[in-house]
C-alpha cells in the first residue's frame, strides 16, 4: 500500500493544503492593504505556513521514495506539510526523518499534524536554530531538504555536508530568492561532485551527490 494515500495520511494533507491555501490568500491581502496604506507590509514569519504545494510535495515523497532514502533530514518543518510527505516515504523506506523549525508554535502544530497523518513513529523534531540542532544529526544523510530561513540554506549545508552519503539528494525550495543562491551556485559549480537541476520555474534546486 501507498502510504502517502493512506486515509490518515490523505486527509491530514489535504486539510493542511487548505489551511496553507487560506493563510496565503490572508497573508496576500494584508500585503495590499498595507500598500494601499503606504504602510510597510508586516510579515508574519512565525504563524505563516510557508508550505511546498502539492505538486512540490509529491516529488518530495518521489524522489525519497525512489532513492530508497532511510535518513532524511529536513530543515524548516513549518506545520509539517512537507514533513509528511517525506516521512512518508521515510516510514516506506524503513527509515526515520529528522526535522527542525526555531518557532514552538510550528513545531507544536507540526507534531499535532504529524501524529493525524499516523506517521510520528518516524519523525523527531527538533525545536531551535537549526545551526545548533542539526548538530545532533548522528550518520549518513542521503536526503536533505532545506526549506527554513533562504539565507541559512548554505551555513546548515555546510554544517551537514561531511555526513552526505554517496548518491545523496540535495533539494532547495525557493531557489529563485537571493538569499539562497550562494548555495545553488556552490553547489551548481561543483560539477565534479553534483549534478543538479531546477524545476518549478526555478523555484525548486535539486542536487545529486555523485560520490
Amino acid at each position: 500500500m501507498n502510504i502517502l494515500n493512506s486515509k490518515p495520511v490523505a486527509e491530514t494533507l489535504a486539510v493542511l493544503h487548505e489551511k496553507a491555501a487560506a493563510d496565503h490568500q490572508d497573508r496576500q491581502a494584508a500585503r495590499q492593504q498595507a500598500a494601499n496604506q503606504g504602510k510597510p507590509f508586516e510579515h508574519a514569519w512565525a504563524t505563516a505556513y510557508m508550505a511546498v504545494g502539492a505538486e512540490e510535495g509529491r516529488l518530495l515523497h518521489l524522489l525519497a521514495r525512489v532513492a530508497r532514502s532511510k535518513n532524511i533530514v529536513e530543515f524548516g518543518c513549518s506545520y509539517g506539510i512537507s514533513t509528511i510527505y517525506l516521512a512518508a516515504a521515510a516510514k516506506a523506506n524503513g527509515g526515520r526523518l529528522i526535522t527542525t523549525d526555531i518557532e514552538p508554535t510550528k513545531i507544536a502544530g507540526a507534531r499535532q499534524n504529524i501524529d493525524e497523518a499516523g506517521l510520528l513513529d518516524v519523525v523527531t523534531l527538533l525545536e531551535g536554530n537549526a545551526l545548533e540542532t542539526l548538530a545532533t544529526v548522528e550518520g549518513e544523510i542521503d536526503f536533505l531538504f532545506l526549506d527554513g530561513a533562504k539565507e541559512l540554506y548554505l551555513p546548515v549545508f555546510e554544517l551537514l555536508e561531511d555526513k552526505l552519503a554517496a548518491g545523496a539528494i540535495i533539494i532547495a525550495d525557493n531557489a529563485d530568492k537571493a538569499e539562497t543562491h550562494p548555495l545553488v551556485n556552490r553547489l551548481a559549480a561543483d560539477t565534479d561532485r553534483f549534478s543538479t537541476t531546477h524545476l518549478f520555474e526555478g523555484r525548486a534546486f535539486i542536487a545529486y551527490s555523485t560520490h
